[in-house]
């Protein structure tokens, strides 16, 4: 009984397909044959006949890129990513001046005298610090700072002032300076010890004082309590000013 109703349900799908299949040839059919009888009319009077219907081709996203690409509203869709070059660093800050040379002193350990910024002079020796520099090393020719972990070479020349006195030789220890108020001069006459003449330079150390530039008095010349020695040696000549013993 199931087998029967199973061949007839077949036999009933195979009806309505049937019938579907005829009544959309007879639609197809009756269409052509309506556009035949339009046509055959219009080309009775001469009216053009409409275009054909293009079928759109299929949609394909290779066909929209370049709009994707150059979505103002979007940067991300960018396929060329701009990198950024890097910040160059800020450039080093300027070095300040560098310490002014008044001369050195061979009295015990080698120090040299330094005056930074204006300031009084004193004495320095290798590794002390002068304001922002560091004292690395020095001889009679030349000086070497350090500096934002760099090494500054000049001169000796190039940091003396102008008016400033020079004493490049170590000087000797002498005996303690007379305590006398008036000692006799080269040319006679007396002088006050306890105030130097204007030919003697400022105080090196040790009782001594250095050699103002320009002064041209013979080695030995006595003046304020004070003795001349001009020494020569292979840099050339040094010149100092020691106490006159009593």
């Amino acid at each position: 009984m199931n087998r029967k109703w199973i061949l007839l349900n077949l036999a009933l799908i195979a009806l309505a397909g049937s019938i579907v299949y005829l009544l959309r040839q007879h639609s197809v059919e009756a269409q052509a044959h309506e556009r035949a009888i339009f046509e055959q009319a219009a080309r009775a009077r001469n009216v053009p006949l409409p275009p054909k219907m293009v079928v759109p081709q299929p949609l394909a996203a290779a066909q929209y890129l370049d709009v994707a690409q150059r979505n103002l509203f979007s940067s991300d869709r960018n396929p060329n990513v701009i990198i950024e070059p890097p910040k160059a660093p800020p450039p080093p800050p300027p070095m300040p001046a560098l310490p002014a040379y008044f001369g050195q002193i061979g009295i015990g350990e080698p120090s040299i005298l330094l005056s930074a910024a204006n300031q009084p002079q004193k004495r320095y020796h290798s590794g002390d610090k002068i304001g922002p520099f560091e004292i690395v090393r020095f001889d009679l020719q030349k000086i070497t700072f350090k500096w934002n972990d760099q090494d500054v070479e000049r001169n000796l020349s190039e940091l003396t002032p102008k008016d400033a006195p020079t004493l490049t030789q170590p000087v000797a220890a002498a005996p303690a300076p007379s305590t006398s108020p008036r000692v006799s001069s080269i040319g006679g006459g007396t002088t006050d010890a306890s105030k130097p003449d204007s030919q003697v330079g400022f105080d090196i150390g040790g009782g001594f004082r250095a050699c103002v530039n320009g002064e041209t008095s013979p080695s030995g010349t006595i003046v304020g309590g004070y003795r001349k020695i001009v020494t020569r040696g292979p840099m050339g000549n040094s010149c100092r000013w020691e106490p006159v013993s009593k």
